[in-house]
């Protein structure tokens, strides 16, 4: 962007100074405003040009920032219900209580209630 503002502003610098014209006496009167053949505007124009130009290859050389793009989010958290542990990816879960019902061979019936530890596992919620 700024090399385009630079070159437009020389552009019109040029285009102004052709704009001016100014009527000199031929002979002696106009050698005062002559150098060599070449008008002091030209050489003042072409001084302009030399110092945009200047002023272009220096910018040239900017650096550019890398674009960092934003880190990934955390992963969710395996969570598992109450107490029970999580175990290589899996929730496991333990009852203590199983009541099994059994008939004899006789005349006897009965309900025992045995402590047996179950486990069993579960996929874990994810939050």
């Amino acid at each position: 962007m700024k090399k385009l503002v630079v070159a437009v502003t020389v552009a019109l610098a040029f285009a102004s100074a052709g704009v001016v014209a100014q009527d000199r006496a031929g002979g002696a009167a106009a050698s005062g405003s002559t150098l060599g053949g070449v008008a002091v505007e030209q050489i003042a124009a072409g001084a302009v040009g030399i110092a945009v130009a200047a002023a272009i290859i220096s910018n040239n050389s900017g650096t550019t920032l890398p674009i960092i793009p934003p880190p990934p989010p955390p992963p969710p958290v395996e969570v598992c219900e109450g107490d029970d542990p999580l175990v290589d990816g899996a929730c496991v879960g333990t009852t203590t209580t199983v009541t099994i019902t059994g008939t004899g061979t006789g005349t006897n019936t009965g309900t025992i209630t045995a402590t047996v530890p179950v486990t069993f596992t579960y996929a874990p919620t994810l939050q």
